[in-house]
C-alpha cells in the first residue's frame, strides 16, 4: 500500500522543490547527499510521483539483494503496480536455470513494453547484459481468446518453441499439457493456470483452474502466454541482442546509489564471463 502522506511531506520540503527543478536532461548529472537508511527510496518515490508519466526512472543497484531492498521500499511507498524488478541472469547463456528469476525477467519486460512500469529497479550486472530476451518477449508473446481459431498442432509447436515443458499434468509454471482438445497452460504472469478447449480449430472455452484439484474455477477473458526465455529455438534465432537500457526513453532518470561500487561489480562480471568463455573454448 502506498504512503501518500509521507510523500506529501517530502514534496513539501524546499530542498525537494529545488531538486525537482534541477533534474538534468540526457547526459546530465546531479549528486544528492544526506540520505540515511531508506530515505533514498522515499526520495525516489516522491520524485517518481512528481515526474509522473513524463520521465521514466531506473534505479541501478550494486547487487540483487540491494535491488530487492529497493523494490520492497518502493513498493511500500508508491503504487507497487508501477514498480518492477529486472534481476540479472544467474548463468551466462540465454537459458535461465531458475524459473523464479526467468519469470520475473520476462514479466517485467512485458510490463515495460506496454507502459505499465514507471520505476524499474535493476543491477549493474543486468545493465551489462546483451540478450535476445526483450525482442523474444515482444515477438513471441501470445494472447488467446474465446472465439479465436488456433490449430492445436501450431499451438503445441509454439509452446515448445518458447521453452514450455510438455507434461501429463500441469503443476508448475512453464508447463503445458494436452488431452484431446483440452490444453492446460501455466505461463509466467498467470495467477492461476488456464484451460482452453478447442472445437476443431476454435477456442470455445477459456477458464482458470486450481493447480491442486485440477478443477476449473472461473472464466478467463484472455490468456497471455509469455516465452520462458530466449533460448535458441525458432523464435529466438532471428531476435536481436540488446541491452536493458536500450528499452527506456533517452530522457530516463537513472539513479545510482553513491555508495555502490558499480565499476568494481561490472569488472567482476566481465572477469567471470571471460573465465566461462575460456572454459567453453577448452571444451571445444
Amino acid at each position: 500500500m502506498a504512503l501518500p502522506k509521507l510523500l506529501d511531506a517530502i514534496e513539501a520540503l524546499p530542498a525537494f522543490t529545488r531538486l525537482a527543478g534541477a533534474i538534468p536532461g540526457p547526459g546530465g548529472r546531479i549528486t544528492i547527499a544526506g540520505l540515511p537508511g531508506s530515505s533514498d527510496a522515499a526520495l525516489v518515490a516522491a520524485l517518481g510521483r512528481r515526474l509522473g508519466a513524463r520521465r521514466f526512472v531506473v534505479v541501478v543497484a550494486e547487487t540483487l539483494p540491494d535491488a530487492e531492498r529497493w523494490l520492497a521500499d518502493l513498493a511500500a511507498l508508491q503504487d507497487d503496480e508501477a514498480t518492477a524488478l529486472y534481476p540479472p541472469r544467474e548463468g551466462f547463456g540465454e537459458v535461465e536455470p531458475h524459473l523464479e528469476i526467468a519469470g520475473e525477467r520476462v514479466e517485467t519486460l512485458e510490463r515495460v513494453a506496454r507502459g505499465a512500469v514507471r520505476t524499474l529497479i535493476t543491477t549493474a550486472r543486468a545493465v551489462l547484459e546483451r540478450t535476445r530476451l526483450p525482442d523474444v518477449v515482444r515477438t513471441a508473446r501470445l494472447e488467446l481468446r474465446v472465439g479465436e481459431e488456433r490449430r492445436l498442432e501450431e499451438l503445441v509447436e509454439h509452446l515448445e518453441m518458447v521453452g514450455f515443458e510438455r507434461v501429463d499434468l500441469v503443476d508448475d509454471v512453464a508447463q503445458f499439457s494436452v488431452r484431446g482438445g483440452i490444453v492446460d497452460i501455466y505461463s509466467f504472469g498467470m495467477a492461476n493456470p488456464v484451460r482452453l478447449e478447442l472445437w476443431g480449430d476454435e477456442i470455445t472455452s477459456l477458464r482458470h483452474f486450481d493447480i491442486l484439484t485440477q478443477r476449473s474455477k472461473r472464466d478467463a477473458d484472455v490468456a497471455l502466454v509469455l516465452p520462458v526465455d530466449a533460448r535458441q529455438t525458432g523464435v529466438g534465432d532471428g531476435a536481436a541482442r540488446g541491452a536493458l537500457l536500450d528499452l527506456v526513453p533517452p530522457d530516463t532518470v537513472i539513479v545510482v546509489p553513491a555508495h555502490a561500487p558499480l565499476e568494481a561489480e561490472m569488472r567482476r562480471t566481465w572477469e567471470a564471463a571471460r573465465h566461462h568463455i575460456e572454459l567453453a573454448r577448452r571444451r571445444g
